[in-house]
């Protein structure tokens, strides 16, 4: 378990140890998500993916997160929440300003918005493909996945009903 003011225990390097010696793949490691200024687990990935809400405030807020500036990937995930559209807009206009990107198109930004508990998701479904490209491209990983991902999909079957959430 972690210390309450760090996203990462002090055994995560061990733990990752453990498992590459067992010859894992892929290892996936998440923090708590304790503050806005957390990039230590930069440290330990060869890929990152930084999850937010909506519901981050000002789009001013977005500039003391450090991770927009580190991430190789944003979801903003609860997708289906008001005002995510304009999240959306604000985080790939911060995304650009960290990196510069003044000429990519907006589609091409890897910030895609995803809704977790809906199954087959298109923007989840977006956000795993570019996962998977993203690591083989930092990793030279032999991973390939045949997932086909529509841009719409024809019927929403939701694994949390909207009426149970909050």
């Amino acid at each position: 378990t972690r210390q309450s003011n760090l996203a990462l225990s002090k055994y995560v390097s061990e733990a990752i140890q453990v498992l590459k010696a067992a010859e894992y793949d892929l290892i996936v490691l998440e923090t708590s998500g304790i503050g806005q200024s957390d990039t230590e687990i930069l440290e330990h990935s060869d890929v990152s993916l930084y999850v937010m809400t909506p519901e981050f405030g000002a789009a001013t807020q977005l500039e003391k997160i450090d991770m927009l500036d580190f991430a190789d990937l944003v979801a903003i995930n609860k997708f289906d929440k008001r005002g995510a559209l304009d999240a959306l807009r604000d985080v790939k206009k911060q995304y650009v300003r960290n990196h510069l990107l003044w000429e990519t198109p907006q589609d091409e930004l890897p910030v895609y918005g995803t809704i977790a508990s809906q199954f087959n998701d298109p923007g989840m479904n977006k956000l795993y493909k570019a996962v998977m490209e993203k690591i083989v491209e930092k990793t030279n990983a032999a991973l390939k996945s045949d997932l086909h991902v529509p841009e719409e999909m024809e019927e929403k079957v939701f694994v949390i009903p909207p009426s149970r959430t909050r």
